[in-house]
């Protein structure tokens, strides 16, 4: 069973996060802002197209994953302690593993969502610094 901690930030919204083998928390990280943030909502239907007449459109899943563009806004070291809970087998395991994460999605406020990360984050850069982390998530429904 892998350490699970939380943290609890000024705005009220709970951070989950994995404790990593050298004592650093992703908890203790900024949570995501919604400057940037996008829900999409996964298509659930499969459209087949027709010689003649209109096109079939059927159901192809009843839980299909959600879609989450989220950006973290980090400090050198915040985003090194991010990079190390990211490639840690206790942690992302580069983008592997399932954690959880509070995001907003219309449905009564914040969700915690089981997430993972679909490809590699893209970090950029900023005055001081200080860093821009941008990745897309897949969350399971619950």
């Amino acid at each position: 069973m892998r350490n699970l901690s939380f943290s609890i930030n000024l705005m009220g919204l709970l951070r989950l996060g994995r404790t990593l083998n050298a004592g650093t928390d992703i908890s203790a990280l900024p949570a995501p802002s919604y400057e940037g943030y996008v829900f999409e909502p996964a298509d659930a239907t499969i459209r087949t197209s027709m010689e003649v007449g209109t096109p079939r459109q059927r159901r192809r899943t009843t839980t299909p994953p959600d879609t989450f563009t989220v950006k973290w806004q980090f400090t050198d070291l915040q985003f090194a302690q991010f990079k190390q809970w990211f490639e840690s087998d206790t942690g992302a395991a580069f983008g592997a593993e399932w954690f959880s994460l509070l995001l907003a999605s219309g449905a009564t406020g914040l969700t915690m969502r089981e997430c993972r990360f679909v490809g590699a984050y893209k970090a950029t850069p900023t005055t001081g610094l200080n860093w821009d982390v941008a990745a897309t998530l897949e969350a399971r429904r619950a």
